[in-house]
This record gives structure tokens, sequence and C-alpha cells, in this order.
């Protein structure tokens, strides 16, 4: 699940959007004419994958809330829904595309201040405070405690396999911008936001290390529930 999965769906979605052709390239992020630019690839299957992958990150950390013994775990997972959702709510703007696609909202009177990590610049701190927060947590954090005694390390240390999901990321990352600098398929409505593709399998790897720890793992000093896992699982070596 952590290499193969979202390796083949981006390379698809890249291939798609990259491939020259109108509908296949529509599918990915479509051409709406009159709609606002940013509604336009927020109505394509690559956004709505990721608000997916966001949906379904805020319900694991619901259940995980409800469902966990420990307090401490409880209020952890309570705030990764709440940040799930904000997330969800920003990537979508609010709902502001479907509104305006519903009400035939053209673009000279659609929002223009759409969302929040939009403004001010904070785009670009925002993925870059992600990226170095991603090489920590799936890098490092794999290579460094795998085998830990601490069971709390053990307990929120990804699997390594991430570690091969991170470098697909930045292989499909690389693929997608030197295709868009050759001007292979022609201008499509996300060239200036390729990283779209990146930021899909940025959500999916979250999304899966968040379905691990919730579901495959137990908090330490945590009481056991029927069926769960042993106290000192934790990330599988490869």
């Amino acid at each position: 699940m952590y290499v193969a999965v979202p390796s083949v769906v981006t390379l698809g979605l890249i291939a798609m959007y990259f491939s020259g052709v109108p509908w296949l390239q529509h599918i990915v992020s479509p051409n709406i004419a009159g709609l606002h630019p940013d509604s336009n690839r927020e109505l394509g299957l690559l956004e709505n994958l990721q608000n997916v992958c966001l949906i379904v990150m805020a319900a694991t950390a619901l259940l995980a809330c409800r469902r966990k013994p420990h307090r401490v775990e409880k209020a952890v997972w309570g705030v990764l829904a709440a940040f799930s959702l904000f997330v969800l709510l920003e990537e979508m703007d609010y709902g502001l595309h479907f509104y305006e696609l519903a009400a035939s909202v053209t673009f000279d009177k659609a929002t223009q201040v759409r969302n929040v990590h939009n403004t001010f610049d904070l785009t670009n701190i925002m993925k870059n405070g992600a990226l170095a927060g991603m090489i920590f947590l799936f890098v490092v954090f794999p290579l460094a405690f795998t085998n830990s005694r601490n069971p709390l390390l053990r307990y929120i240390t990804p699997d390594r396999f991430a570690i091969g999901t991170m470098v697909a990321m930045f292989a499909l990352r690389t693929l997608a911008h030197w295709l868009r600098d050759q001007g292979v398929g022609g201008a499509g409505t996300i060239s200036k936001n390729i990283s779209e593709f990146r930021e899909l399998i940025t959500y999916y790897l979250f999304m899966v290390y968040l379905l691990e720890v919730a579901f495959r793992r137990r908090y330490p000093g945590a009481p056991a529930r029927a069926g769960s896992a042993p106290l000192d699982s934790g990330p599988a070596s490869v």
C-alpha cells in the first residue's frame, strides 16, 4: 500500500494530463469556461482524490478518538481530526467551486479570497514546512527508530516502506515538472500548480500512516482491546 498504489495512480494521472488528449486532460483537471481559474482544477479527479484521502484521514482520526482508551491518545487524535478537516476545507476552498458551478457564477463575480493558505504567501511556507516534516517523519524516523527499545517511538514510527513512497513522490514530482517545462501535451489548468501531483502522494502517505497507527498499534500503557495489536507492535522492517 505504501509505494505501489500511489505511484501507479499518480503516474496514470500524469500520463493522462500530459497525453495531449483533451478529454483525458480534462478528467484530471477540467477547463470550464467562465469559472474562476482555481475552480477548474478543484473539479478534477486529481484534486478530488486528494479530498478523498483527507476525508479518510479525518474519519480515521475521529474513530480513533472515540475508540482509543488512553486520554492522551484521544486528545492527539482529536487534534488530528480537527486539523484534517481544516486542511480538507482549505483544499476544497470551503466548497466555493461547487457553489459557483451550480449557481453559474462567472469569474468576474467569483470570490477572490478563497482560502487561508493562498494568502500572504502562506502557500510556500506551508509547503516547505510540510516537506521538512515529512522528511523527518517518513525518512529519519523509520531509519532511526524502527527497532527502538522505546515503545512510544515504535508506536509513532512509520513503516520503512514510507521511505520508498517519499522517493516515488520526488521522482514523480520531477517527472511532472520536466514534462510541463518541455511543453508536453500543451498547457492545462494546473500548469502553474503542477505540485498537485506531489500533494496527492503527500495526503495518501499521511492517510496510510494514520490508518496503520489507528488500527494496528496500541498506545504504550493503554489497556488492550479485544483483537488489538500487541503492545510492542511497530513498523515492519524491510
